[in-house]
């Protein structure tokens, strides 16, 4: 009984050992070789096995993959780090805290930061596509506008009604009316905001607009959602989004890339 206790304690101790080693080997996000060997080595003299091992390996790839995003970006790098880091362990992305939404959508930013726009090849929304187009983005979106609403006010002082005679009464006082108007954001309809090489649009059930980078006067991020100014509309578009994050950065790149 005090052998197995104490096989037990020792690999309790071998598996802080571990830990703390495993964490330390990946501040910098990934494995090299000697490092490698150091854990091996470590993993041996304590007789652990893969299984036992699990554990360690899935806190150690959701550490990594924490580190990678820290910034809200993924280089190609980290990409393959991490990538290389589970072939390692022997373990895949439903063994740990990885979120496929999160990795998309940073390594998504860190190509645009390179110059490099994602080309969607296959999607649902019906554009007819000028020559030499190509599809970068497209999402759920929905269109905003201000809508001014007027208020009925009623106003007055004390009244009373007195009886005259029987079924007939006389009210006095006095009450009076007036109006008051103010502006509320409405969603005026749902569709697709997509971004090519070329233009930018939104496809709608009942609105459809497209126009080409060079006729955005201004765009900004607001309350409200992203504004577009176009060239020779009176009021923007306004659009709201899930994420602003990548449409913004593209068009941001787009505009920026136009004036080079």
């Amino acid at each position: 009984m005090q052998g197995f206790i104490r096989k037990f304690l020792t690999k309790r101790e071998g598996k802080i050992k571990y830990d703390k080693l495993i964490k330390c080997f990946l501040s910098d996000g990934k494995l090299d070789e000697i490092e490698k060997v150091e854990l091996e080595k470590l993993s041996k003299q304590y007789g652990f096995s893969k299984e036992e091992l699990f554990e360690a390996h899935k806190k150690a790839s959701t550490l990594a993959f924490q580190n990678i995003i820290s910034n809200s970006r993924i280089t190609d790098d980290e990409k393959k780090a991490l990538e290389e880091l589970m072939d390692y362990f022997g373990i895949s992305k439903k063994d740990f805290k990885f979120d496929q939404k999160a990795f998309n959508k940073f390594y998504t930013l860190g190509l645009i930061e390179k110059g490099i726009l994602p080309v969607i090849q296959q999607h649902d929304i019906s554009i007819v596509f000028k020559k030499g187009e190509v599809l970068h983005w497209v999402c759920p979106a929905v269109t905003k506008k201000y809508k001014r609403i007027t208020n009925l006010i009623r106003y007055g002082g004390p009244t009373m009604s007195i009886k005259i005679m029987k079924g007939l009464r006389y009210r006095v006082g006095s009450v009076g009316y007036s109006t008051s108007s103010s502006e509320h954001l409405i969603t005026e309809d749902n569709g697709a905001f997509w971004l090519t090489n070329q233009r930018i649009g939104f496809r709608g059930n009942r609105k459809n607009f497209a126009f080409p980078y060079s006729k955005i006067h201004s765009f900004e991020l607001t309350k409200a959602g992203l504004e577009v100014s176009k060239e020779g509309k009176e009021t923007p578009y306004i659009i709201g989004l899930n994420d602003y994050d990548i449409p913004c950065m593209m068009i941001s790149h787009i505009l920026n890339d136009d004036k080079e």
